[in-house]
């Protein structure tokens, strides 16, 4: 299955323009149409459903991006970053995957990158039918980013984000990705 953008098949899922607020936890909370997944495009990969309700599944990779943006940034502000994610009961490959999230604002902006140790430390609690969880949790501490006052609203502002595990080349299955959220501090 091929997503298409453009008129040119690709393996990737593109976001569409699906993000909505949360006001009770100050935040604008993305569902998976929301975000972009490589490979996500080929069900052999990901699952990405239709359902707001129901979270994408990766069924196989040795490479994880999921991506997302962000533009309603405001200069001299921060924002906090996280996902909401689980396993399913067979999900494989986490045990020594550096699992990292990445965030920038603009194109040209400087990539600030955290370790999510959280998800290695806890993969069998996470199997075990916990329910989802937002990460990074507080073992590893929250992932923010200040955006400059001396940014200009006339410039690229879009605050780009992400979840990674692209180094290791082992195959990965079983995660359950409900959201990404970006809330302000």
């Amino acid at each position: 299955m091929s997503v298409q953008k453009g008129g040119v098949k690709s393996s990737h899922y593109q976001a569409e323009s699906n993000m909505e607020q949360d006001i009770d936890r100050k935040a604008w909370v993305f569902k998976p149409s929301g975000l972009n997944f490589i490979w996500g495009g080929d069900s052999r990969y990901w699952v990405i459903p239709k359902e707001d309700r129901t979270p994408a599944e990766l069924k196989m990779a040795s490479w994880l991006e999921v991506t997302g943006s962000y533009n309603k940034i405001e200069p001299g502000k921060t924002y906090r970053i996280g996902f909401k994610i689980s396993f399913t009961s067979d999900a494989t490959g986490w045990d020594q995957a550096p699992v990292f999230m990445s965030a920038k604002v603009g194109k040209k902006g400087k990539t600030v990158w955290k370790r999510i140790k959280s998800v290695n430390n806890n993969i069998e609690k996470l199997k075990g039918g916990t329910g989802p969880v937002n990460i990074p949790d507080e073992t590893d501490g929250r992932f923010e980013v200040f955006v400059s006052p001396k940014v200009a609203i006339n410039q690229d502002t879009e605050l780009q984000f992400g979840l990674y595990e692209v180094w290791t080349g082992k195959w990965k299955k079983g995660l359950l990705v409900y959201e990404a959220f970006v809330e302000e501090v």
